[in-house]
This record gives C-alpha cells, structure tokens and sequence, in this order.
C-alpha cells in the first residue's frame, strides 16, 4: 500500500519516529504486537513492557502492556497501566473501559461500576460507555440499573445498525430479570431482526418461552436452529432437551441433556433438567443422584428448595402440588 501511494506520487507523512530510543520503543512495539495473542506472551509482555519504558507517554504500548497483563490475570498491574491513560486522551473512555473489566475481573465489581459512571458524566454521547455499564451492572445481577444503562446507549444510536442486536439482546435479558416478559420479548425479536438466527438470542427467546409454556412449537424450531449453528454449546444443548421434556418427549429430551452435561458438567439447572428427565423416562436412582449433584453445585435458593422437595417426595409429587 505504501509503494502504491508512492508509486502514485503521493506526499506520505514523515515517521513518527524521530530519535534512537523512540525506534528502539517502535520496535520492541512491534514486537509484542506480533506475539500478542500466543498461547505464552510472556515474551511479547517483555517486550511491551521495554516499549513503554523508552516511549512512557506512549498510549497505544500503555494499552497493549495492559490487555497482556489482563490476559494472564495480572489485574492489578492491569489498572495500574490503564490509569497512567491522560483523560484528554482520544482513547481515554477505552482505557477507562478496560480497567473496569479488569477491577471486575479483580472482583472489585463496585470500583468497576463506578469508573463507568463517572465515564457517563465525561463521556455522556458515546453508547459504548452506557453498553459497558450496562455489562457491568448485569453480571452483578442489579438488572433495573443495568436496564436503565441500555436505555441510555439506545437513546444515543444516531441509527440502528445489525451490530446493534448484541445491545437489544441484552436488555432483554434484564427486562426478563426484572419479571417484564413482553417487553424482554419484544427486545429479543427486535435483535433477531437486526441480525437473523443468532444462536444466542434464538435460544434466550426460545428458552423463555418453554418455561412460560407458551408457543412450545416456535421455541423448538428456534432452539433447534440454534443448535445447529453451536452445537457445543451447553446451554443451548440444555434448551433443546429440555423443550423436548416440556412437550412431553421425555425419551428424546434425555440424549441432549446428557451432552449437554458433558458440556458444563457442573452446572446446577443442567442437572436438575437430567435429574427431571431421568425421572420421567423412570430411572430414578440416577434422577436422584443428579438432582444431589445440582444441589452441591449451589444453585439459586428457590431452586435449590425445590431440589429438596424432589429427593424428598419425588418429582410426581411435586408436579402435582404445584398444579393443585
């Protein structure tokens, strides 16, 4: 590309390497850019690290010597780079994003949130800063926050784009946390028109739809279709066997749900649907033992109760009380 301009006569701008050391910095820079990514980056760390040691106001080596700490869980050291980022840096709402993935990542979940909010304050017309606020607060379960954050990214779209399905799934997600089904719904399809048969949002829709019992045929073709496309995914694997169990195949839900467990072995909703489907088909013993191996696995206290109930009086009894 370089000769072509040149070829064409063209005035290309001069290097931005203007001394030994800052060539030395370019390099090294070079380097670690090659071997980031490998399987051991230690060396490309190295290497990133003399960059910024010759060029220190460097931004671009403070953000690779940053995302290579992340990757091998040096979190600390992580934020450490990412605050030496000047804030009338272009790329300043990046890196700030970057080190609340990190103190997240840290387990400091409310550090995280709160250099999202203040980027909200500072950087309040770019959607990306509400999108990782929103991330940030949904994994910490606080869905009306996280939702009121995606609103704020949506309202700041200056047009919808296909790339935008991520942001429409996942407030979906937390309007269906929050008990808001139709408007979670209504997300989920919108993401599924923005981009077609996406595995995630097909099995998201599809699942809830099987646990609200409604529209069982649509929810089997969606989630088929998503197994299709991930095959080895374990919680799409799980929805396929267990809209087969809601509609009563319970033979045919229990070869899914078994690949599924293979899958995500400890995973507490794959082993009660096993455990339910195991049931049904009439191995109990096997119900019970995965139905103790989804308790060991800590699952949500409702569902844990309900667990008990089963070992307790069995799953017929169970299912009869909840339709008395």
């Amino acid at each position: 590309d370089l000769l072509q301009r040149l070829n064409a006569g063209e005035t290309l701008p001069i290097s931005q390497v203007s001394n030994p050391v800052e060539g030395a910095a370019e390099v090294f820079f070079t380097l670690a850019s090659v071997l980031s990514g490998e399987d051991n980056d230690r060396f490309g760390l190295i290497y990133a690290r003399l960059s910024e040691y010759l060029r220190p106001t460097s931004v671009e080596s403070l953000l690779m010597v940053a995302d290579m700490l992340s990757a091998q869980k040096q979190f600390d050291l992580a934020v450490e780079s990412l605050n030496k980022v000047p804030s009338s840096h272009p790329e300043f709402y990046t890196a700030e994003i970057g080190r609340s993935e990190a103190l997240q990542a840290a387990g400091k979940a409310e550090a995280a949130i709160e250099v999202l909010r203040g980027l909200t304050k500072t950087h309040k017309t770019i959607p990306t800063v509400f999108t990782s606020l929103g991330d940030a607060l949904r994994r910490e379960s606080r869905f009306p926050e996280a939702t009121e954050a995606y609103n704020g990214a949506i309202a700041l779209l200056p047009d919808v784009q296909p790339n935008h399905w991520f942001l429409y799934y996942a407030r979906g997600i937390t309007l269906e946390r929050e008990g808001k089904w139709d408007a979670a719904e209504a997300d989920f399809r919108f993401a599924l028109k923005l981009s077609p048969d996406q595995p995630l949002v097909l099995n998201y829709l599809g699942y809830g739809m099987v646990e609200k019992n409604i529209n069982l045929e649509e929810a089997q073709q969606m989630i088929e279709t998503a197994v299709a496309k991930q095959p080895n995914d374990g919680y799409i694997t799980d929805s396929l066997g267990w809209v087969l169990y809601r509609v009563g195949k319970f033979a045919e839900a229990v070869s899914p749900l078994e690949k599924a467990i293979e899958l995500m072995p400890v995973d507490p909703i794959i082993n009660d649907h096993l455990g339910d489907a195991y049931w049904m088909v009439g191995r109990k013993l096997e119900a019970a033992f995965q139905w103790r191996r989804a308790l060991s696995f800590e699952p949500e206290e409702a569902d844990a109760a309900r667990i008990r109930l089963k070992l307790e009086i069995g799953l017929d009894a169970v299912m009869n009380s909840e339709t008395e």
